[in-house]
């Protein structure tokens, strides 16, 4: 079910809050004070200043901004809110806002981890010969096959491939200078 604290972990997981930490906290603060019978927060960006320790309320602006534009948050003026919600909220300042986080956005980005997790809890990884520390490879985004320096190479295969089967056809192919090395999965 999502809830103001799925999208709070999508917040936290999106790739692209990575250089602004500043959004990730303001979106935090946005979860803190989401009202979920009126469907939005409404703390105003002072508020918000001073929750943070921010300097300036222009800051919590560029924060609110990039979040907005990553489509994490709505802005909506409060006066184009039905007159009960206006009530509750009960301010009606011309410029007045409020911030509705935006579930499908949260859904959309939790989907794409619990795509990233499966696919890295369901690999083996084979290498040949074993990379030193300082000779780490880097994987691509594809994820199948890696070279290193030292022609060492790592090929990533699914768990429900089997590993003899695999050891075999790489120990035809490259000799017999091959180890396997599985990763632990995650509980």
């Amino acid at each position: 079910m999502m809830d103001k604290h799925a999208c709070g972990r999508a917040v936290r997981y999106f790739k692209g809050f990575r250089d602004s930490p500043g959004a990730v906290r303001v979106a935090g603060e946005l979860q803190d004070k989401y009202n979920e019978a009126v469907g939005c927060a409404w703390p105003t960006r002072e508020t918000i200043s001073q929750m943070l320790g921010a300097d300036a309320p222009e800051q919590i602006s560029k924060w609110l901004r990039i979040l907005q534009n990553a489509g994490a948050i709505t802005r909506v003026p409060v006066r184009s809110l039905p007159l009960e919600k206006q009530q509750i909220i009960g301010r009606s300042a011309k410029r007045s806002q409020v911030y509705v986080l935006n579930f499908g956005w949260a859904m959309d980005v939790l989907s794409d981890l619990d795509e990233y997790v499966c696919d890295r809890q369901n690999k083996v990884i084979i290498q040949s010969p074993l990379p030193s520390l300082r000779n780490r490879p880097n994987t691509p985004l594809d994820n199948q096959t890696v070279t290193c320096a030292g022609d060492g190479v790592v090929t990533l295969i699914p768990y429900d491939q089997t590993l003899d089967h695999t050891l075999e056809d790489k120990r035809g192919s490259e000799g017999s200078n091959l180890s396997a090395y599985t990763r632990e999965r995650a509980a």
